[in-house]
């Protein structure tokens, strides 16, 4: 496993180190001792951990409860025989692994993070350079919205329980933390969930004319846009009477309906209605009214959509798409239309259709030093690539980030 320990009050940088879990502290200590420049003899050092004295030196790591890449501070012991050191108070205060105090001491005695920082952050730098620990806090709280929300929850602690505003105010705070949490665990367990999913399409016919076919089960009509059907030549067709308009999120011009239309899948021949739109940016839609009839069956398994237990067609990969339902380019959102009544028809028309599009979060690749520089800190690997994506690739900048959000606000007094 991997310790990160950092000397308290001291001028060296933080040091991490590799070390089985099964050896005890005093073994930890005498690693700590031949690998690092603190000057801090083995039988002289005192280790603390979130605040706590790590007293018991014949303790394994695992029993005292250190994971991989746990950060432990250590000092040179003023007393002897395992006792507690004369600055115990301090370090219980400071000391803590999310004790935002820990950062600012950390901060003050690397010049060299320090000049790092400045590229993206200048007022943070001067902040920390004239010790002035509420101003590092107003700019830390600038820069990240969790560090926001905790310092609001700590403001309104000191208010009026009993205040409907502030328990309101409170509720959303929690409540966008716990969404936070829950987008935190999808991207540990399951990121597939922020990814593209390529729609289904087939390749068909329509009057000796190649069309490529959304296939979507969420709609309750099949259409055709007015272009495609030209191209095909069955404007011809088209019953005005069934004209209207198509509403939803937007508005779309039903110019009417083809009644009755071959199509052609895999040299089989199908018939279909089709409501032809003026405006629509996909040639054809495969429908529910068509799948029913037909007898379709979308096998995702197999990736190919079946007719009536006779015909199967393959949906095409995204190479073969339409350029705008590519993941690589913008895929269009389908509205929810409704047909308005025929001004001249006893029939009223009607289309539905819902498709959830999800917005992506997908990780670039960065380069492997950047991750390092983040992963070395205690940060793990997935961590440090969504901080690198959010941050543009700035591995200095994500690592602040990170190290912001790892932080905990003190309670105000009263």
């Amino acid at each position: 496993m991997h310790i990160t320990v950092a000397k308290f009050g001291g001028s060296e940088n933080v040091l991490t180190i590799d070390i089985a879990s099964d050896l005890s502290l005093k073994d930890l200590k005498a690693v700590i001792e031949a690998e690092s420049d603190f000057g801090i003899k083995a039988d002289e050092m005192s280790l603390f951990y979130e605040g706590k004295f790590l007293e018991d030196d014949s303790k394994t790591l695992a029993q005292c409860k250190l994971n991989d890449y746990d950060l432990i501070t250590c000092q040179r012991s003023t007393l002897r025989n395992g006792s507690m050191p004369e600055a115990t108070t301090t370090l219980r205060r400071n000391m803590d692994a999310r004790d935002p105090r820990q950062l600012f001491e950390m901060l003050r005695s690397n010049s060299e993070m320090l000049q790092q920082i400045r590229r993206n952050s200048p007022q943070l730098v001067d902040a920390i350079q004239r010790g002035d620990f509420n101003k590092f806090m107003e700019q830390i709280a600038a820069q990240s919205p969790e560090m926001q929300q905790r310092m609001e929850l700590d403001r309104l602690a000191s208010l009026d329980p009993f205040d409907p505003e502030v328990q309101r105010r409170i509720h959303d705070i929690i409540n966008m933390q716990n969404v936070q949490e829950n987008m935190e665990h999808a991207v540990e367990h399951a990121p597939e969930v922020f990814g593209h999913v390529a729609m289904l399409y087939i390749n068909c016919k329509v009057n000796g004319h190649v069309v490529k076919a959304f296939v979507d089960s969420g709609a309750q009509m099949t259409i055709m846009s007015k272009a495609c059907a030209e191209r095909c030549g069955i404007m011809r067709l088209v019953d005005r009477r069934f004209s209207g308009i198509a509403k939803g999120v937007g508005t779309q011009k039903i110019l009417g309906r083809i009644h009755l239309a071959q199509l052609e899948i895999e040299k089989n021949y199908f018939a279909t209605s089709l409501s032809v739109l003026e405006d629509q940016p996909m040639d054809m839609l495969l429908g529910l009214d068509m799948l029913r009839r037909h007898q379709c069956v979308l096998d995702l398994h197999k990736n190919i959509l079946r007719i009536g237990n006779v015909v199967e067609t393959s949906f095409l990969p995204e190479s073969e798409l339409p350029t705008h339902a590519r993941l690589s380019g913008n895929t269009p959102d389908i509205d929810d239309y409704e047909f308005d009544r025929p001004a001249d028809s006893h029939h009223e028309s009607r289309l539905e259709q819902s498709t959830t599009s999800t917005s992506t979060s997908t990780s670039s690749s960065f380069p492997e030093d950047s991750i390092k520089h983040i992963t070395k800190s205690g940060f793990t690997r997935e961590q440090a690539i969504e901080e690198l994506r959010l941050s543009n690739g700035d591995a200095t900048k994500a690592l602040v980030s990170l190290m912001t959000k790892s932080l905990s606000v003190p309670k105000r007094k009263r």
